[in-house]
């Protein structure tokens, strides 16, 4: 497995989110998270959510983990704001190499992945997935009722998820739990599914990480040959690669190429011709329904805050007071992040199609 390292302030801080419903297992899952973490010398940082005004799982986090608390409401609404603030601290101050977020169990992950991106616009970290926690006899439960907004949160955070982890799957008998693991597929197909009894899972919890295996390559998108990528295009059509690509994926804990919400978050190297970008930003997939940033564009004098939604953009000239990196953000369903990934590297270079 790659190390993750952040020996310096040019290489991004990963972020994983904790979702799942009340009562799932996030709090064990973190404690398990920090153990690994430990075990592999990465420095963390813990951001917690917790609706109530005391934070009782904050105690469980050991002293020499730095940790924000975001108390009183929830990070995909009344602290949405307060949420930016606490994650740019702990980066700025800390540095770690992994921030875990344990959001509360009522967020409503797409709103939390959103706020989570904000940041990048002011420090460099990646939000490198979503990580839920599906308590199996509490879903089965719910769908054996039909219907309810707890069932329709629950169907959101396991929807957004990178990967899923299954826990109390000892309080079902097994048929039921293959009832609840067809579910999860039916309304998630791509994530990597995992059994979670106490936190504890078959293999090694590190190796289910998404982007924890690809990590090296996708730091630097500018090292492969324009031809080498092409190439890599259309090898990865053939039915023999996706199927030895899913199955690596879940040997090893690789995310798919598409799971069903991505977040990319790409830091170009320099400044980009305007027309190229406005251009790339019009040919953006129908899937990618949220963009944001900060770029600069060698025609103009300004750097430009932009938004993209629903196929309008939006872009507004700034004069940052502090140093702050120029970033893209993308955040959609099923859209090829290699390809997207390929086509931002190739912004500004004479070949660019």
């Amino acid at each position: 497995m790659t190390a993750i390292t952040n020996e310096n302030h040019d290489r991004p801080i990963q972020v994983y989110v904790l979702s799942g419903y009340l009562g799932s297992g996030k709090t064990t899952l973190l404690q398990k998270l920090l153990e690994g973490s430990r075990v592999r010398g990465w420095r963390t940082a813990v951001l917690m959510n917790e609706a109530g005004e005391f934070n009782l799982d904050g105690e469980l986090v050991s002293a020499d983990v730095p940790m924000a608390e975001l108390l009183g409401g929830c990070i995909c609404c009344s602290v949405k704001n307060d949420l930016g603030a606490s994650l740019l601290q702990l980066a700025q101050d800390h540095r770690p190499d992994v921030i875990w977020i344990e959001s509360t169990g009522v967020a409503q992950p797409l709103e939390t992945m959103d706020a989570v991106t904000e940041v990048s616009m002011y420090e460099k970290l990646e939000l490198r997935g979503l990580i839920t926690v599906v308590d199996a006899r509490h879903l089965l439960d719910r769908l054996r009722l039909g219907a309810g907004k707890t069932l329709r949160l629950m169907r959101e955070q396991i929807r957004g998820a990178s990967l899923l982890l299954l826990s109390k799957t000892d309080l079902v008998g097994p048929g039921e739990a293959d009832e609840v693991r067809a579910q999860l597929r039916e309304w998630n197909p791509s994530a990597v599914l995992a059994d979670a009894v106490k936190g504890e899972t078959e293999t090694d919890l590190m190796t289910l990480l998404p982007g924890v295996g690809q990590r090296t390559e996708r730091t630097r998108p500018d090292s492969h040959d324009h031809h080498d990528l092409h190439a890599a295009d259309d090898v990865r059509e053939s039915r023999e690669y996706r199927a030895n690509q899913d199955r690596r994926e879940h040997d090893h804990g690789r995310p798919r190429l598409h799971d069903h919400v991505h977040v990319l978050t790409h830091y170009p190297a320099k400044p980009v011709l305007s027309e190229d970008f406005e251009r790339f930003l019009a040919e953006l997939p129908a899937s990618v329904y949220r963009a944001k940033g900060i770029v600069t564009f060698t025609d103009t004098r300004s750097r430009y805050l932009f938004q993209y939604a629903y196929r309008e953009s939006d872009f507004l000239p700034i004069t940052p007071q502090k140093p702050v990196p120029d970033v893209v953000v993308l955040i959609g369903e099923d859209f090829s992040e290699t390809e997207l990934r390929h086509k931002l590297s190739r912004l500004g270079q004479p070949d660019l199609d």
